[in-house]
This record gives C-alpha cells, structure tokens and sequence, in this order.
C-alpha cells in the first residue's frame, strides 16, 4: 500500500495571513492532512472564525500579530517552540497604489514594500526554531515574472514582487538545509474582489486562460501544500496561474 506523500501528520504549520482567502484555505488543508496549524493575523475574531470551521480546530491556536511590526510577531510566536512549515500569505497591499512610475510619491512607492518586509519579518522569527526537512513558502504573484502593460500602473509593486521572489531563492542557499520557496498566484477569486468583480474574472479566466478554468484559493493551497511536503522542492518560484504567465 502506497503511503500517502501528502501527509502532514505530527507536523506544525504556521499560516501568516490565515483569517481569510488563500491562507485560510492552506490552514484548513493543512488541518485536514494532520497538521498542527498555527494561525496568524492582525484579527483575532477572524482567526476563531476559521479554527473553528478547520477539520481539526482541536489542533490549532491563533496567534494574532502585526507582521509588518517586528517586535508584534516575535512576541506572538515566543511561545511556540517549533515551527516545520510556515507559509506567509499576508498581503500587506493596503497602502500600495498602483500609479504612473512618474507621478507616485516615494511614500507611496515604500508602502509597496510592506509586502516584503513583512516576510522578512516572519522569517527572521522562525527561521532559527526550524529544522532539518522544513520549509517556508514566501508569496509574490505571477506578475512579478513578467512586466504588466504599459497602462496597468504596476511597475513599483511588481518590482517588489520579483524582490520577493529573489529573496526566497537566495535564501534556499544562505538557509539551507531549510528549504524556501515562492507561490506566484494569478487571478484568485478571494473576498478582495467584489462579487460583481468575481463574476467578470471568473467569467474571463474560464474563457481566455490556457487552462479554462477560474483561480480559487483551494487551488493555492494545493500547491503550498506540495511544497510544504516535497523534500526535494527548493529555490523554486512556482507559478500557480493557470497558465496566465504564458499569455
């Protein structure tokens, strides 16, 4: 009998940016493959929410923080001693704003940066209580491996994307034998879209991506998971985009 390669039986995994969309998703996931879940977020009422909805809430704790306050998430996680897997979905995009390059304020082009400096955060925390066979999965996007159109008014928070994904496979040799990867997402129908909103990109990925077929978060969490459990992934950038980077 095959054993099951996905397992995470007797295994801890810390979500980043669990109360809603991809990284509830990837908690829940990680719930029902055996996991220990940790969750994380700056909400603690969303954070009970989503335990209390995961296949084993009786294995999970929250753990509310700020991830862009580094002195917030080291006190958060000061507790737990062990981390095996961590996944930081936390997007951190409130205060970017896409603009002409010429015409965004450097405050505003900074802010962009939250989005990797949160990382940064979480993995200066946890990277020292993990061991051998472990892993972190980082979170960029798809556009950060290729420019957007001349319009789209993307250039900083793309940039800040591909620093992301640089990050995370420099340090797949500076941390090694931890291993580090990147998810580089496409279009996902999660509650930052407004319904009407979901309605049109779903209608449009079902008709114009390669795959035929609209991003959902479970689609995300499928693949943090793989890479969570794969003890031969690192440095790896992976697309999950339903083929959006190849248009």
């Amino acid at each position: 009998m095959v054993s099951n390669p996905f397992t995470l039986t007797d295994r801890t995994v810390l979500v980043v940016g669990a109360s809603s969309g991809i990284g509830a998703a990837t908690a829940a996931l990680a719930s029902e493959l055996g996991a220990e879940v940790i969750l994380a977020s700056r909400s603690a009422a969303k954070l009970e929410a989503v335990r209390d909805a995961l296949p084993r809430p009786d294995w999970a704790r929250i753990v509310p923080m700020d991830y862009l306050d580094p002195a917030s998430v080291t006190s958060a996680l000061a507790d737990v001693p062990h981390i095996d897997h961590v996944l930081i979905s936390a997007v951190a995009d409130e205060n970017a704003k896409r603009g002409p390059f010429t015409e965004l304020t450097e405050e505003t082009m900074r802010a962009s940066f939250d989005k990797f400096w949160g990382q940064v955060h979480v993995l200066r925390a946890v990277a020292a209580r993990m061991e051998r066979g472990g892993s972190a999965t980082l979170f960029a996007s798809v556009a950060g491996l290729k420019p957007s159109g001349p319009d789209s008014g993307l250039s900083v928070m793309n940039g800040v994307r591909a620093a992301v994904m640089q990050l995370g496979r420099s340090l797949a040799i500076e941390l090694a034998p931890l291993r580090m990867n990147v998810l580089a997402p496409g279009v996902v129908l999660t509650n930052v879209w407004t319904e009407t909103q979901r309605e049109e990109l779903g209608s449009w990925m079902e008709a114009e991506l390669p795959v035929r077929t609209a991003g959902r978060p479970e689609h995300i969490a499928q693949a943090a998971v793989a890479l969570m459990t794969n003890p031969y992934i690192s440095g790896v950038v992976l697309p999950v985009d339903g083929g959006l980077h190849l248009t």
